[in-house]
């Protein structure tokens, strides 16, 4: 059994972003300095997500100034085995609304992510909220990112950007790793991009209840995946989640409270004590971007 954890490196933003924080947006990456205080030894390797994005840039001026922040650290996790990524949020300036908002088209995809490939390779990615669609996924596998693990089996959810609404769909994808088709984020394809689902508990039947509601509350009627959850790594544990090949998990810097890092390394404890885990980072589960093996090279999605 494969385990990877990732962490989706934000900084402190407001919900609703009209114009440059006075405030030290990355200063609550200092909690990741007393995760690492107290698990010592104990911390398996992370991917460390540092988020590249448009709202990163209008507030600080680049894109790539969370590795910046915190470069001595970041050099030194990958010195003890760690990995750096890339996380983003589909955001951009609206200016007739003065303020960011959603943007499925994302101009400045490309030019955040070449920031942050001047400090490291980046070959593994998740995207803000987990949200995903056909064009985002096809620009992250002709960029050259090897493993996207953002995939919620049987999930659907809302989130805010800004006064924006946001869908995020993941319905129908595979609760096994799978490359993507071009055409179908959520379906097998020719993609060389390896989809990496989130490791998803049982829900509870008052918490399938509760989210049936919720989906008929926003016009969506399916009432597929109910019985999945999602739990960070950074929250209580019951049970194990569902098996998997491999299981993926994730947390964010402003998770890191006291009781964030108990549950942390409490769940860790759990899956050591299975036996057989081995704790990966993400890029390594793919030996090479060329490599197709388990799928069928002729196909044209």
């Amino acid at each position: 059994m494969k385990v990877v954890l990732g962490c989706d490196v934000d900084p402190a933003l407001p919900a609703l972003l009209v114009r440059r924080p006075e405030a030290d947006i990355w200063r609550c990456l200092d909690n990741i300095d007393c995760l690492l205080e107290r698990a010592g030894s104990l911390l398996p390797p992370v991917t460390w997500l540092i988020r590249s994005d448009e709202s990163v840039r209008f507030a600080t001026d680049r894109f790539d100034s969370g590795y910046r922040a915190k470069a001595p650290l970041w050099q030194s996790l990958v010195r003890r085995g760690h990995e750096l990524g890339w996380h983003f949020h589909a955001m951009s300036y609206d200016g007739s609304r003065s303020q960011f908002g959603f943007d499925p088209e994302l101009p400045w995809l490309e030019a955040a992510r070449e920031a942050l490939a001047g400090h490291f390779d980046v070959r593994a990615t998740r995207t803000g909220w987990d949200y995903c669609s056909n064009g985002i996924v096809g620009r992250l596998d002709a960029m050259g990112v090897a493993v996207d693990f953002s995939a919620l089996p049987g999930n659907i959810v809302w989130q805010q950007a800004g006064d924006d609404r946001v869908e995020i769909d993941w319905l129908r994808c595979p609760s096994e790793p799978y490359h993507p088709s071009a055409l179908d984020y959520q379906q097998a394809g020719s993609l060389s991009l390896l989809e990496v689902p989130i490791a998803q508990f049982a829900n509870s039947a008052f918490g399938m209840i509760t989210r049936a509601c919720w989906r008929l509350k926003n016009g969506n009627r399916s009432m597929a995946g109910l019985g999945n959850k999602t739990r960070m790594l950074t929250q209580p544990w019951s049970a194990l989640p569902r098996a998997a090949g491999v299981w993926a998990f994730y947390f964010h810097p402003e998770d890191l409270t006291d009781q964030g890092i108990a549950h942390l390394l409490r769940n860790i404890a759990t899956l050591r004590d299975l036996g057989g885990v081995e704790f990966v980072r993400a890029g390594d589960l793919i030996s090479t971007r060329s490599s197709r093996s388990a799928r069928s090279s002729g196909r044209s999605t």
